[in-house]
């Protein structure tokens, strides 16, 4: 079999760029401070499950394929270790989120960069393996080859399972930053409240 032309493998590289950039650039932003609005909250929140999902579903596949049946058993874990880390985090994002004020009205929230930057390093460590492992041709296509050996279908699993941690600490994040801002004084109503102090939490 010839091997992918780099015309075929350039969309596909291009679009894992562009998944890493934004979650660089996020990253930033949510250390730097973040301006706060609900459908950005919301809607970045749905971008990294997204993201979990596109990682995770291949995973799934290949190891169905693998190992019949008890393959699905790979559901449990991958739905209930991010409503675990999720309930984790959002107390904790309530209680250490600071917001203040802009000069020019509305809100801005720091959070410590633990969260996002280990997202990042997961999402990218994922898709790092997968190239080592079975080559750029594969991972650009955005699937798994069905014969993966039980050894590296576990080790793809088990990093699969440590970005959902992260990406339920995200989901805790969002929720915990929606619920800490509905108790500002004045915040939900859009009146002007007195600045927390400034900087990040400790």
């Amino acid at each position: 079999m010839s091997a992918p032309s780099l015309s075929t493998l350039a969309p596909a590289v291009v679009v894992l760029v562009l998944f890493v950039a934004i979650l660089a650039r996020r990253a930033y932003l949510m250390v730097r401070g973040t301006p706060y609005a609900p459908e950005r909250l919301f809607g970045f929140l749905g971008f990294y499950v997204f993201l979990f999902a596109l990682v995770a579903f291949p995973t799934l596949y290949a190891a169905v394929a693998t190992w019949g049946e008890y393959g699905y058993l790979l559901l449990a874990p991958y739905l209930a270790v991010p409503i675990v880390a999720a309930g984790v985090a959002t107390p904790y994002v309530r209680r250490i989120v600071r917001f203040e004020r802009a000069e020019a009205g509305g809100w801005y929230y720091r959070l410590p960069w633990l969260i996002p930057v280990l997202y990042l390093a997961l999402f990218v460590l994922r898709f790092t393996l997968e190239i080592v492992l079975f080559g750029l041709a594969v991972v650009t296509s955005f699937s798994l080859p069905t014969s993966v050996p039980p050894g590296l279908l576990v080790l793809l699993a088990g990093v699969d399972l440590l970005l959902a941690a992260s990406t339920g600490l995200l989901i805790g994040r969002s929720i915990g930053v929606y619920q800490a801002y509905q108790r500002l004084p004045g915040a939900a109503s859009g009146a002007t409240g007195t600045p927390l102090p400034h900087g990040g939490p400790p």
